[in-house]
């Protein structure tokens, strides 16, 4: 019995050493080992400067749902979306259905995206150092990632930055995931609605794979906007080789 008790306890120390072992080794154990906010941030700038000096160009369909519950209406627009760095995006509407005028919404959502897509005004609404002030709230799990999870404060009142968190790789220190609400109306229709953004990972670039928007305001009630990412292509030629 004394030998099986030795034994059990052993066999609890060594996992505990192993999952000690395995949290130390994956950058996320407490105390010293975990990096501060400001040396996340830093690492993610130098992410964000990496990614847009290697990928120039890239490509894929996007699927726009917009739907209003108040008034039991719907639209869905497909696109093609087409990305040249200097350009920002361009897109192609492939099918359009549904109501007329949340098809309006839809179209102003897109010339929208399209105006901060290129690289002026890309800068003043990504996760960096310039925009955000952040603190370090702990470790998740996100997109089978192991994440530092940041508390994110806008520097300046912008409808395109937001209040909430982000989770970034604690290995490639890519930006995985952001929920929050932004920090200012996007329009009097949608007002400043709660987001949650996931990510996925291609070719070695994290793209966005999923976003749900949800907004409420007296006169429209609640309104969700739902965009699906899809087929992407990222053309090798356009692409700088990483070293």
């Amino acid at each position: 019995m004394i030998r099986k008790a030795m034994a059990a306890s052993r066999g609890r120390r060594w996992r505990l050493c192993a999952f000690g072992y395995l949290m130390i080794g994956g950058g996320l154990a407490g105390g010293s080992a975990m990096p501060s906010s400001d040396e996340i941030l830093a690492r993610l700038d130098s992410a964000t400067d990496r990614r847009r000096a290697l990928l120039k160009e890239h490509s894929g369909s996007r699927q726009y749902t917009l739907e209003n519950f108040r008034f039991g209406k719907q639209a869905s627009v497909a696109v093609h979306m087409s990305y040249r760095q200097l350009e920002g995006e361009l897109y192609t509407v492939v099918t359009r259905s549904g109501s007329d005028r949340l098809n309006g919404i839809s179209d102003q959502v897109l010339a929208s995206e399209a105006s901060q897509s290129v690289p002026l005004e890309t800068a003043r609404h990504q996760i960096t150092s310039a925009n955000y002030r952040v603190r370090l709230l702990g470790a998740e799990v996100a997109a089978g990632r192991s994440c530092y999870v940041l508390a994110l404060s806008p520097r300046v009142k912008n409808r395109f930055l937001i209040v909430g968190k982000a989770w970034v790789d604690a290995g490639s220190y890519a930006v995985v995931r952001i929920e929050g609400r932004f920090a200012a109306s996007m329009s009097i229709f949608l007002g400043a609605p709660h987001i949650s953004e996931d990510f996925i990972e291609v070719s070695g670039f994290w793209l966005p794979e999923h976003v749900r928007s949800v907004s409420s305001n007296f006169l429209l009630g609640q309104t969700e906007l739902d965009i699906l990412f899809s087929s992407y292509r990222i053309d090798p030629e356009s692409v700088t080789a990483p070293r």
